[in-house]
Order: C-alpha cells, then structure tokens, then sequence
C-alpha cells in the first residue's frame, strides 16, 4: 500500500489473518461477518505526522475450543523496517503454532504482542461486528514532559474543569493528587477528530476502585475537546 495518514476499515480487511483455531472454527470467515466488521471498525489515523506502510490485522482466539470471544488485533506500520519485523514475527508465531497444533484441546500461542508502530485490539462478535477499538501499544503513556505540563494547564483554564466547581474541588482530599496527563488517545477511542491527551482528575480512590474525570486535550489547539469520567480497578 501507499504510504497513508489513514486506515479504512476496508483496507483492514483485505489484509485480515486468522488464527489457526479461529479458521478450525470458520469464524469471521463469511461474507456477512465480514460486512459487519467492514461497517463497525473505525478509521484508524496515524499518530503525530506518521503515515502508514502497512497493517497487519489478525483475529485472535481465546485459547478456548469452542471460543466464546474472539479479539481482533491490528498492528500497522511507519515503516518497511517495522512492518518486516511484524511480518517476521508473524511467520515464526504462525510456525510456532502449527508445530504445537496437534490436538485440538491442547493450548497453542496466539498472536499477541508482535512488533508494530501503533497496536490497536477489540472483542469480535459475528453477529455485531466489533467492540470499541483500543490502542495497546506502549508507547501511549509516554508523553514528553513539556507537552504533558501544557495539557494539564490547558486543563486546568479550562471551562469544563472550572465547573467542577471550587465547592467540590476544595472538598476534595489532598491525597488524590493533581491533574496528571496519562495517555495518548487515537480519534478511534475518543470520537474526536483529532489525536488527544488523557487529563486524569482523579475524584474518589478506595482499595479497589478509583473513579474521576478525562479531560481530553487537542495539544495543538490549546483546548479541552472532550470530558468524560473514568474508572480504574486495582488489581
């Protein structure tokens, strides 16, 4: 393929790979669940100024026969050095699994974890398609330390935080900290146009739950585009 700034869910799906067990199975195999992935995967863009090489999309199992999930993972690529080395990779698991695909009930490795620029994952379903796609790779919670301070600034002027309220920002206890900038953010999982930054404020922690607001900031904007709560469970 060309180099793109985007991926369509068309050109996902040309490139699809299946697992072994998932082909055994013959799931997301027919023209009709093929169709309902192509009209519910979003268009993925490519972070900063990168344009893709190429996407190694694959549908994974769940180390269960028969499955009960499915997850789809895509792997796309800035470069041809990378998408090599995916692809590489993707042969030797492919090898892996077939010297160990002897009996059915017996466990074999999946896909997981192959070399990739952006790394994105979603439950599969045949009969509605996909679940909302999650970018996965690493690299999303690294964040230069400049550009994060500017977004949790750009967070606090803004008129959503403001809104919270100085009542219920004071009652607040000290130990839940400050604005923090946590993660990257891809349209895909946002709805937004553009690439954010994940402004956590955290309003409410216990043993197993924490619970707050993401303010989502367009770096190159200078604004809050987005507002949601967010909840993390420990362990």
């Amino acid at each position: 393929m060309s180099p793109e700034r985007r991926l369509d869910p068309n050109q996902i799906v040309a490139a699809l790979q299946r697992h072994p067990r998932i082909a055994y199975q013959k799931l997301v195999c027919t023209e009709d669940h093929l169709a309902r992935l192509r009209d519910t995967l979003p268009t993925l863009h490519a972070f900063g100024g990168a344009k893709f090489q190429g996407v190694l999309p694959v549908v994974d199992w769940d180390h269960r026969l028969p499955s009960r999930t499915t997850t789809l993972r895509i792997y796309a690529y800035y470069s041809p050095a990378t998408l090599r080395a995916g692809k590489a990779e993707f042969s030797a698991r492919s090898q892996q699994i077939n010297a160990q695909d002897r009996f059915p009930e017996f466990d074999v490795p999946d896909f997981a974890g192959l070399t990739a620029d952006e790394a994105y994952e979603a439950e599969l379903d045949n009969e509605s398609g996909i679940s909302k796609t999650r970018l996965v790779s690493a690299w999303r919670r690294e964040i230069d330390p400049k550009i994060g301070r500017n977004a949790v600034q750009t967070a606090r002027q803004s008129e959503q935080f403001q809104k919270l309220g100085t009542e219920t920002r004071s009652a607040r206890p000290d130990y839940l900290g400050d604005l923090e900038a946590v993660s990257w953010t891809p349209p895909c999982e946002s709805g937004l146009q553009n690439w954010t930054i994940d402004v956590w404020y955290l309003m409410y922690l216990d043993a197993a739950v924490g619970k707050g607001r993401s303010f989502l900031v367009d770096v190159e904007a200078n604004t809050v585009v987005g507002v949601r709560e967010f909840v993390v469970r420990s362990g």
